[in-house]
């Protein structure tokens, strides 16, 4: 629903940079993009719990605390009102980050597994309920960083530190896809992973972006 409300944006951008004036495309979709805005935040924000419900349905709100309300603030055109940003990176902050990357899911919750271990089954059931995800640190850090400002740059910089701690654990001289929800948080997963790559790269370049800025 967020990179729905996003692209409308983005589109309307383009189309007033680029397009005809007077475009009707502008009218139309201006209209379109405040009733998805609006209804956004009627459907998925929860005043009791500070953040954002993970999805809706039939049933009503699901609010399991897990890090896709981050990309929902993280989208260059966000949903999501600047003054209510903070208090979702809050409970970010107290429930999902860990030192090697951020919880799929809460430690506080009756699913969670914090430990990639078991069958087959049980280490399926771990992977989408308390296993980390090192990728999820490129949206965190520049929802932290639009948030809090400089004073983000030491913990950013811890963040991607304890890594290169891990090099020689999982797979030698790589990144591993995911890690133990629990400390001491042991790799798992891809021995060399893509994502989990790209995702603490994105985080050192924010840094050195933000030393430039």
């Amino acid at each position: 629903n967020a990179f729905w409300y996003n692209a409308i944006c983005f589109a309307i951008e383009m189309e007033r940079k680029y397009g005809p004036k007077n475009s009707l495309f502008i009218t139309k979709w201006e209209a379109i993009r405040d009733l998805v805005k609006g209804s956004y935040i009627q459907k998925f924000w929860n005043e009791k719990a500070g953040c954002l419900a993970d999805y809706v349905d039939n049933n009503g709100q699901n609010m399991d605390i897990r890090p896709n309300q981050l990309l929902a603030i993280a989208v260059p055109y966000s949903p999501v009102d600047d003054e209510l940003q903070p208090s979702i990176l809050r409970v970010v902050d107290n429930e999902l980050v860990t030192s090697r990357g951020i919880r799929t899911l809460s430690p506080r919750d009756a699913k969670y597994k914090g430990v990639y271990d078991g069958t087959q089954i049980e280490r399926d059931l771990a992977y989408h309920q308390g296993c980390t995800r090192p990728w999820i640190l490129e949206p965190y850090a520049i929802v932290s960083f639009k948030i809090k400002g400089p004073s983000f740059r030491k913990k950013a910089e811890w963040l991607i530190e304890g890594f290169y701690d891990d090099l020689g654990k999982h797979g030698v001289g790589a990144f591993s896809e995911l890690y133990d929800g629990d400390p001491p948080h042991e790799p798992h997963g891809a021995i060399s992973s893509a994502l989990s790559t790209a995702g603490l790269l994105s985080v050192e370049h924010l840094l050195e972006k933000f030393k430039e800025d």
